[in-house]
């Protein structure tokens, strides 16, 4: 399905797994932006080759959602933390081992597979937000990784619940 971990990894591999490698804050929320602009133009992309009318309404609404995503981090960059964005910050955050799986499209797209898969997306950048807040040089770092983190789940849950009014339609 996509091309977002190969495209916007800066890291290396080795024994299965992905390290990111970044300098500054700056540097962790623009590549996190672009993971959830990258990951709507996938979810775009399978939306419009697929024939199922319930699927491709799951996949326009998790590209909205992802785009969505992505401007809220633009948002954080815009927010009072210009102070932060240039700081040092060279944490290696290690990607899930299963993330490359995470690209794979099932073979029978369904809902329930749909939501499966972007749930684990989800729950693969809750764990580098949290690494990331555990990891932070700063107080105020920690706090925006944290924030960042706690945003992630609120919109996993929302996804869970708006893919279920989905179904009832």
């Amino acid at each position: 399905m996509c091309l977002v971990i190969s495209g916007l990894v800066a890291g290396w591999r080795g024994k299965g797994i992905v390290i990111m490698r970044f300098h500054t804050v700056k540097e962790i929320l623009d590549w996190t932006r672009c993971f959830h602009n990258k990951l709507a133009e996938d979810y775009e992309q399978l939306a419009e080759e697929h024939e199922r009318e319930r699927v491709g309404m799951l996949l326009h609404y998790l590209a909205e959602h992802e785009r969505a995503l992505g401007e809220a981090i633009r948002h954080y960059e815009e927010d009072d933390i210009h102070d932060i964005l240039g700081v040092a910050f060279a944490p290696d955050v290690e990607l899930p081992s299963d993330l490359d799986a995470l690209c794979k499209a099932p073979d029978t797209i369904d809902t329930a597979s749909v939501l499966a898969l972007a749930l684990r997306f989800h729950e693969a950048l809750e764990q580098v937000y949290q690494k990331l807040a555990e990891t932070a040089p700063s107080e105020r770092i920690k706090a925006l990784f944290e924030n960042i983190s706690n945003h992630e789940v609120k919109e996993k849950l929302r996804t869970v619940r708006d893919a279920g009014r989905l179904e009832d339609v």
